[in-house]
């Protein structure tokens, strides 16, 4: 559900890169981030809904984890 908008907004950030529009860049990037963070809140609040607690800990973890990797890979 995240992974094409993400993708078209990487897609459209590294084009305004290579054509030297840098504020569409940047824009882009800003619009990949709000995407991502809304996403975080609602899959933040959401992940204690379930039955079991583990699933709210492993969905919080890897919610940082993504984070943290889109952090040092973009």
């Amino acid at each position: 559900m995240l992974a094409l908008p993400t993708a078209l907004l990487v897609w459209a950030t590294d084009s305004a890169y290579d054509g030297e529009h840098v504020v569409l860049g940047a824009l882009a990037t800003v619009a990949r981030i709000l995407l991502y963070l809304a996403w975080f809140n609602a899959v933040w609040r959401c992940s204690r809904n379930v039955q079991r607690p583990l699933w709210t800990y492993v969905a919080r973890s890897l919610l940082i984890a993504g984070l943290l990797a889109s952090a040092m890979l973009y």
